[in-house]
């Protein structure tokens, strides 16, 4: 399943607090989604690399408690 995330431009940091009041909403709403854009990737990779894990754990204890 495959999920369509439009590329956002992020500004790095702003050069003043003004400026980050003065963004237009479209601006506002770009970073908005470009932060939730890179959260997104970042729990997938940590899912990605949990969820084996927990498998297998769980998969140990219900061979060690059903399968003697």
């Amino acid at each position: 399943m495959t999920i369509e995330v439009p590329s956002v431009a992020v500004p790095l940091a702003p050069s003043s607090t003004t400026a980050g009041e003065a963004a237009s909403v479209d601006e506002r709403w770009a970073a908005w989604q470009a932060r939730g854009a890179a959260h997104d990737r970042a729990f997938r990779r940590k899912v990605a690399v949990v969820a084996p894990i927990l498998i297998a754990i769980a998969a140990v204890i219900v061979y060690a408690l059903v399968g003697r």
